[in-house]
């Protein structure tokens, strides 16, 4: 893709044009690593916006300075850093973020948002893309960010029919976090304990205090309230920060399937994007129901409305309504609820403050805790024996901190480097002397195989499960992951430029064993190639799935291939669409049923059985028995499987 054609089918888009999908991901991919086409496509949003925003009344000139700072920061304006050695961030009070002044500096201006790809209600593409660039250009310039959100429950039990509680969010670069939830609820006796929970990032500790709940699958009113309170610390965590997508929702919009932009809107006087989408989809915004306390259940396909502040990009609210999808009904009688309509809000967060002034550095101190120590780079070989592989281009993002991971445990990495610009980071975990008979770092079997630009092979997982984008790398002298919320087109540019070049995975590490059945994992053409019938893919997937991953099954006692499987995955997040399984070996009828909660489905012809509990779909195809496995529902699985169905049956002689 060069930069003419890339411009040329931005300019379509910005014209309500679409592109092909295949040529839209292509442009998305090329513009993350072409400063010249991001500066194009900056250029003309601006030229564009700027022709459909009024003023209501003359002000004080104070908007040109400040959005002439916040442009070219957004073009990429900056010092450019190249760091070797830490960077240190001044710790003294400052100002917020230029994109929360620009946002003050617009509501004293009066402006109006009278246009523009949000001006009605659109399931198009390009909107809801055009909201996940605009989140993600932001991580840069987003330094500091303090603000309060009230918290609106109904329908946690029949005694509690609504609770309310306060929720304070701060966050400082580099990459502290504190979230607390204040429960301000009057409960009708003692025995109920509030929902009070703490929860701090700051660097490499973590902490979290908050009393104990009931455990998600009883139903509301079925656990008795308990008083007591777990406080947990810890010197080292590879999860992301928890209360992350409240500051700023990066992992909610790491990519634009299943979210659909409604409109333009007003939300506490301010401008504001309203996108639609489901509670699955939008999980990382509750990260304090897994914090600790009571909470109420919620349906995975509950509809949640959002509203995002249209300059920082930050959520002023969002609400729950529950779905309108007929399996909702059961589910409710599962958890003792009754039946709620689908008009009604069950759960609201509400912006009510934002502060100016950043948050004190001592707010995210672990209570009781003293952080690793940093340490500079050069004194890395005299601590742990090797000097750290580092990034020679890393672009804006700075070393913030390299620690020495403390303890003894051998799955622990020997250094942690963080680099961070605003609320962008990568985190580089490395250790030489790894023993281990699998990738090293929170990379799964499963790992999508992926070629670097400088040689060498990687392998990748999408965010998911409260961690960001990750890829490890297993050189001949060290093993490294990289774990980030960089778009993957970034994070791999990035990892080709450590110094070092990755191999494919040992043999040992490809092949598990277990009764009579050993299980490789291989490239999705190997699969292909060895599958005991044949197999055809199809050439289209679902939104943002790619193959991601296969693997061989074999007969220990005489070698033979019984059958193959190969894992969908979505490119960016888990959360627009868990991994699907494809499982297909030789077969003449479905195996016994696995559960009592199973029905038969139709698909042109073909009967199915479907298994809610597993997410499972199952057929038989001209002597191949199939199998589609994930989290989607019946009606999306189904979907799937006409994918599936027709190339797998057109395979089969």
């Amino acid at each position: 893709m060069n930069c003419d054609r890339a411009q040329f089918v931005l300019s379509d888009r910005l014209d309500g044009e679409r592109a092909a999908d295949r040529v839209g991901a292509t442009v998305d991919e090329h513009i993350t690593t072409c400063m010249r086409c991001r500066a194009f496509e900056a250029n003309a949003l601006r030229l564009r916006t700027s022709l459909r925003v009024r003023l209501a009344e003359p002000v004080p000139d104070l908007v040109g300075t400040i959005m002439a700072r916040v442009a070219s920061e957004s073009l990429g304006e900056r010092t450019p850093m190249l760091p070797t050695t830490m960077h240190p961030r001044p710790s003294t009070r400052r100002r917020l973020t230029p994109l929360i002044a620009a946002m003050l500096a617009g509501l004293m201006a009066g402006s109006v948002m009278v246009g523009g790809p949000w001006q009605r209600p659109s399931t198009r593409p390009i909107a809801a893309a055009t909201v996940v660039m605009d989140v993600q250009r932001a991580a840069p310039s987003l330094d500091a960010f303090a603000a309060t959100f009230a918290i609106t429950e109904h329908g946690l039990s029949p005694d509690v029919p609504e609770r309310r509680l306060r929720m304070d969010v701060a966050f400082l670069a580099p990459l502290r976090f504190r979230l607390d939830v204040h429960d301000e609820t009057t409960y009708p006796s003692a025995r109920w304990t509030p929902t009070n929970l703490t929860f701090i990032a700051a660097g490499s500790s973590t902490y979290r205090s908050g009393a104990t709940g009931c455990p998600a699958d009883l139903p509301a009113g079925g656990c008795p309230p308990t008083r007591t309170t777990i406080t947990k610390r810890s010197a080292y965590s590879l999860q992301a920060p928890a209360p992350a997508d409240l500051v700023l929702p990066l992992t909610t919009f790491s990519s634009a399937d299943g979210i659909q932009v409604v409109g333009a809107d007003r939300v506490a006087g301010r401008d504001a994007i309203r996108v639609r989408l489901t509670f699955a989809r939008a999980h990382a915004l509750f990260p304090f129901l897994e914090l600790g306390g009571t909470w109420r259940p919620f349906f995975s396909d509950d509809r949640v409305d959002l509203w995002l502040d249209a300059s920082g990009w930050f959520p002023l609210r969002y609400t729950v309504y529950p779905s309108t999808d007929p399996s909702r009904q059961p589910w409710e009688l599962r958890f003792g609820l009754p039946r709620e309509p689908s008009t009604r809000p069950i759960f609201d967060v509400r912006l009510t403050s934002v502060e100016r002034d950043a948050p004190d550095a001592a707010t995210f101190d672990v209570p009781g805790w003293t952080r690793a120590d940093t340490v500079p780079l050069e004194a890395f070989p005299r601590r742990v024996g090797f000097l750290p592989v580092t990034p020679t281009a890393p672009g804006d993002l700075m070393l913030s901190s390299a620690v020495v991971p403390p303890g003894t445990d051998p799955d622990t990495p020997r250094s942690v480097l963080l680099y961070t610009d605003g609320m962008a980071y990568v985190r580089i975990g490395e250790r030489p002397d790894w023993s281990g008979t699998t990738l090293f770092g929170p990379v799964g079997q499963a790992a999508q195989q992926v070629s670097l630009a400088t040689g060498g092979v990687a392998y990748y997982e999408p965010a998911g499960d409260g961690i960001g984008r990750r890829l490890a790398i297993h050189a001949s002298n060290t093993n490294v992951f990289l774990e980030s919320n960089l778009p993957r087109a970034q994070l791999l540019a990035l990892a080709s430029t450590l110094p070092i070049r990755g191999e494919t995975r040992p043999d040992a590490w490809r092949t598990l064993t277990g009764s009579g059945i050993s299980v490789e994992q291989v490239t999705p053409q190997d699969a292909l190639s060895r599958s005991p019938i044949p197999v055809a893919l199809p050439r289209a997937l679902p939104n943002g799935y790619v193959i991601a991953s296969a693997e061989v099954e074999s007969d220990i006692a005489d070698g033979d291939v019984v059958g193959v499987s190969f894992v969908f995955r979505q490119r960016e997040s888990d959360a627009a669409g868990g991994p699907i399984v494809l499982h297909v070996r030789a077969g003449q009828m479905l195996p016994p049923a696995s559960s009592a909660d199973q029905s038969l489905v139709d698909l042109s012809g073909t009967r199915m059985r479907w298994t809610p509990g597993r997410g499972q779909l199952e057929w038989i195809a001209d002597g191949a028995y199939i199998s589609l496995q994930g989290t989607a529902d019946l009606a999306s699985m189904l979907d799937l499987a006409s994918r599936f169905h027709a190339v797998v049956a057109e395979a089969v002689p």
